[in-house]
């Protein structure tokens, strides 16, 4: 588990959106390549990846995959918030370079 510090989220990180593509690729970062078998005997897929794709509409936006580990005791839970059962992908940090603007 890397534990987070939210007086390191960088100032620039002030809407959803930016916290979102901010987080995942934090994420990709301390995945550090590690991969999950998504679907049997097919190629396993990054556990976290974040690109940059032009859509149909011809606007380039980010497309964000996460498989994140689900511990489905705190997912029943009645009083628990749904992302609390979000279990850890790694015990490792994000590059340094997620902590400054």
């Amino acid at each position: 588990m890397t534990a987070l510090t939210l007086a390191s989220i960088p100032s620039a990180i002030n809407t959803y959106e930016r916290a979102l593509v901010y987080f995942a690729q934090a994420c990709q970062s301390l995945a550090n390549g590690a991969e999950v078998n998504v679907q049997a005997g097919a190629e396993s897929q990054p556990t976290v990846q974040v690109q940059v794709a032009v859509t149909a509409d011809n606007v380039p936006r980010f497309v964000v995959t996460a498989y994140i580990p689900v511990d489905l005791d705190a997912l029943n839970s009645a009083t628990a918030k749904t992302w609390m059962a979000a279990k850890d992908i790694s015990a490792a940090a994000p590059h340094a370079n997620f902590s400054t603007n």
